[in-house]
């Protein structure tokens, strides 16, 4: 299992070693794998309503692949092969509401993939069957991804009269060096003709932006902020390198071209420098790794609004649920993974065929979720927790974190402290019950064994005279 410590003493990293993954869904399926009806866990959410509720929508086609990007994508040959993905999507959103009924949603998210390959036409015909066979009559955030490449005007349009509010695009790098690494083909240029349209177009943009690669100097990193700011986008996310969770062809190139990857001090270092140039050109954090222009003068460490409502689900509490929709999608409901099939051809046919493209495994009782989460988060309302049946070890963690000041306790919440939002994966892995850290930590070990390399986590004393400079 992963040899996490809390070091209390310590200012500057308060544990030992850093976990070599930024993120994860919470609960696992820890439960013994036992043979579920796919129907069951939609049934369950029928009878019994979660508080908030998110819909994911997975679009896996792209132009071209990126090696740093871990989830379920592909090329594609021919436009009829989107065209019939987007009618199967259609049809697999019909049949979960005959299951489930018209479940409201708080949050809607269309990812990939790269979803701007689709054509305006597709996302009007996948938007109104969003609008029908969901209620959205509680929606507040209803976001599209792009790839810049692929983005136009008319498909923006298309997005808007659907419904999306929110745009969200990669740029990742602007280190030309680190694009070849990852394979990114986009031109600077379309990047920014990207921004400055969804910019016109859109109250709520977002940019993501990767730190942490292999060979990544200071100069680069700080570049990288000043052309991520230059943006101008509502929200910026700075999320560290997942070198577990990478392609296997990323590493062979970065030893290719010699560069080696950064310990995990100095990619601790380097959010620190990210936290600062930020919120000194007015940008705050609203959970983990996102920042967005500040509202108003009492922020915390972790300002409250604006939100990303689809995390905030997402990391969200035990009786928050998320439904997907398409190949490789994933949902959860409360004691329940669903897992839709990652083959696209084999979903279509399933679908098509009126058959249910889902396995479902047991996740439990899962009543501390919140307060793993909290860390990410940044807040948590205590009457939110049945307390009476979160496990002891969570407990025992929490008081601990408390007591080391990463998190602070008052009457009615507990809050993240700027040192504990600095290391907030550490400390959602510390708050998880001992089953969790051996599934995360048996995970850990098999993406090294598959040929990834990680990262040296050993969170080593440092001299403030061999802390990089802002």
């Amino acid at each position: 299992m992963f040899d996490l410590k809390l070091i209390p003493q310590d200012r500057l990293f308060p544990f030992n070693r850093q976990l070599p993954i930024f993120n994860w869904y919470y609960p696992f399926d820890v439960q013994p794998t036992y043979e579920l009806s796919p129907v069951l866990p939609f049934i369950e959410l029928e009878r019994h309503p979660t508080r908030r509720c998110s819909a994911y929508l997975h679009v896996p086609f792209c132009d071209t692949i990126c090696s740093f990007c871990p989830f379920t994508r592909g090329k594609y040959d021919r436009e009829q092969e989107v065209q019939s993905y987007v009618e199967a999507l259609v049809n697999e959103i019909e049949i979960k509401r005959s299951i489930m009924g018209r479940i409201a949603v708080d949050a809607i998210f269309v990812g990939g993939g790269t979803p701007s390959v689709l054509s305006p036409g597709q996302i009007e015909l996948l938007g109104n069957a969003i609008n029908t066979h969901l209620d959205t009559r509680s929606l507040v955030e209803f976001t599209f991804e792009l790839e810049v490449k692929s983005v136009t005007r008319e498909k923006l349009e298309a997005m808007r009269r659907i419904g999306a509010n929110r745009i969200s695009f990669g740029a990742q790098t602007f280190s030309a060096q680190h694009r070849d690494l990852f394979a990114l083909d986009a031109t600077l240029g379309q990047i920014r003709e990207t921004a400055q349209m969804a910019n016109e177009m859109f109250d709520y943009t977002n940019t993501d932006m990767i730190y942490g690669m292999a060979g990544q100097s200071v100069e680069d990193l700080n570049h990288d902020i000043e052309q991520a700011l230059n943006l101008k986008s509502t929200t910026i996310d700075f999320y560290p390198l997942n070198n577990l969770a990478a392609q296997v062809r990323m590493h062979r190139k970065a030893h290719d071209l010699g560069l080696q990857h950064l310990p995990a001090s100095l990619r601790m270092e380097y959010r620190r420098i990210i936290d600062q140039k930020l919120r000194s050109r007015g940008y705050w954090p609203i959970n983990g790794y996102s920042y967005a222009l500040a509202e108003g003068s009492n922020r915390g460490t972790i300002q409250q609004h604006p939100k990303f409502q689809y995390h905030d689900i997402i990391y969200g509490h035990h009786d928050d649920a998320m439904v997907g929709y398409g190949s490789s999608a994933w949902s959860q409901v409360p004691g329940y993974n669903v897992y839709n099939h990652p083959d696209r051809a084999e979903y279509v046919s399933r679908v098509n065929a009126g058959a249910l493209p889902w396995e479902a495994r047991g996740a439990g009782d899962c009543p501390e979720k919140g307060v793993v989460t909290l860390p990410y988060r940044g807040a948590l309302d205590k009457s939110r927790i049945p307390w009476h049946r979160v496990p002891s070890d969570t407990i025992t963690a929490l008081e601990q974190s408390v007591q080391a000041g990463l998190i602070l306790e008052t009457a009615q919440n507990y809050e993240i402290t700027e040192r504990g939002w600095l290391c907030y994966v550490n400390l959602m892995y510390f708050l998880m019950p001992l089953e969790g850290k051996r599934w995360l930590s048996n995970k850990i070990d098999s993406q090294i064994k598959a040929g990834r390399e990680c990262e040296k986590t050993d969170l080593e004393q440092v001299h403030p005279s061999q802390l990089p400079k802002a």
